[in-house]
């Protein structure tokens, strides 16, 4: 809190002594920074004011510094609108934020009302198309399970089951997935939902793989066991019977496809996982989105996931340097560890702040640049604007011995 209080006593103390010697571009925020979001808001508006905060030290951030305006939504839809009012009447330049959905949506129809150039963080669909100021910078669902396509099929995995649960997500998730699939030449072959509460998957998970499979995997393990029993007899006999002819080694049998998908959070993922290897399905990889990234799921099935790969926007193990220096930067100021929210904000004032040379103050200006921006490298990957929703790329995961850890090279 002490370390909040002399950020905020910093910023806005910056007008009457050190900015007042250049010219400053103010910046809006509109989070929930009170009621039954406040943590989220607390989190993305420390990621906003580490930004400001090296940006300001910068030469560039000398000749013209950035003063946060900092509005709180309460999450609620009215206050919403009405920051993005006073914000006008204060003559911000750029507002980012909000980052719940009904609040977005305020918020980005007042602002092109008032044609400021506004850069939401939420995960609502279809926001940008309120008009050509309003943007969005977030880390949607639907992105990451395209990501986890395109990955995965270069990888060559062309067939894929996809065990989901029977809710709206998990629905929605599996038709982006399936239709990814067919357009780079892929296909899911099988499709099982679970309930949501569930703890035994064993039917859904036989459904997935097929009588065919389970009759094979019998025959495999009786002839295993039959071939061990034969090797035991001999191993009792002086000299082995020359009649006696070996058992013919049999392949053992794979399901029909080369990785299961399931779009679930790590405590219903830890349930299914141990489950899937129970039922012989093991020799196939799991394709999990940022959910999966948790310590829950190694705890609960660490020893089942070494050919995981997960999908994220943020990983805070990378060693790339856009991650190492926004980390240790957070660490060290505010003291924990931070988090796919705190990263998008950070990234998000990032991408005004690196336009505010060029675009200079003009909302005009601002709005205009935001559609140049190409590959702006930051700790949540890198962002492109060639239109008003932004690309990016992912975080690529995996488990070694028992780890969460980057795969390598991506």
């Amino acid at each position: 809190m002490i370390i909040r209080l002399l950020l905020i006593f910093a910023i806005f103390l910056m007008p009457f002594s050190t900015l007042n010697a250049a010219e400053t571009v103010s910046v809006g925020a509109i989070l929930p920074l009170s009621g039954k979001f406040a943590a989220f808001g607390n989190k993305a508006l420390q990621g906003a004011e580490l930004a400001i905060e090296k940006y300001n030290s910068t030469e560039a951030g000398k000749k013209r510094p950035v003063r946060l305006l900092i509005k709180d939504s309460q999450g609620l839809p009215k206050m919403a609108e009405r920051a993005v009012n006073e914000l006008n009447a204060d003559g911000v330049a750029v507002i980012i934020g909000p980052i719940l959905a009904t609040t977005a949506d305020a918020a980005a129809k007042k602002a092109q009302e008032l044609r400021i150039p506004i850069i939401t963080m939420t995960q609502k669909e279809g926001i940008t198309d309120i008009g050509g100021w309003v943007f969005r910078n977030c880390m949607a669902n639907a992105a990451q399970v395209k990501g986890l396509v395109d990955y995965v099929s270069r990888l060559g995995i062309k067939k894929v089951a996809v065990l989901y649960p029977d809710n709206q997500s998990g629905r929605e998730l599996t038709v982006i997935f399936a239709t990814e699939m067919a357009r780079l030449g892929g296909e899911v072959v099988a499709y099982k939902d679970y309930r949501e509460g569930q703890t035994d998957f064993g039917p859904e998970i036989k459904g997935l793989v097929g009588q065919e499979f389970l009759d094979k995997m019998k025959a495999y393990t009786e002839e295993r066991e039959r071939e061990f029993k034969e090797a035991e007899k001999s191993k009792a006999r002086p000299t082995p019977a020359p009649e006696t002819e070996s058992v013919q080694e049999m392949e053992r049998p794979r399901p029909d496809f080369d990785a299961v998908f399931i779009p679930d959070y790590a405590d219903r993922v830890g349930l299914i996982v141990p489950q899937l290897a129970f039922y012989d399905v093991r020799d196939v990889k799991l394709l999990g989105i940022s959910g999966w990234n948790s310590p829950k799921l190694i705890s609960m099935a660490g020893g089942f996931l070494r050919d995981a790969v997960i999908v994220d926007g943020f990983f805070s193990g990378s060693t790339r340097p856009q991650v190492t220096g926004f980390v240790g930067a957070y660490r060290k100021t505010f003291g924990e560890e931070p988090g796919i929210v705190e990263a998008l904000a950070y990234d998000t004032m990032g991408v005004v702040l690196s336009i505010i040379p060029e675009g200079g103050d003009s909302r005009e200006g601002i709005k205009n640049t935001i559609l140049k921006i190409r590959d702006y490298q930051g700790a949540s990957g890198n962002i492109t604007f060639s239109g008003s929703d932004a690309e990016r790329s992912f975080f690529y995961l995996t488990v070694n011995r028992g780890v969460i850890e980057e795969i390598p090279g991506h």
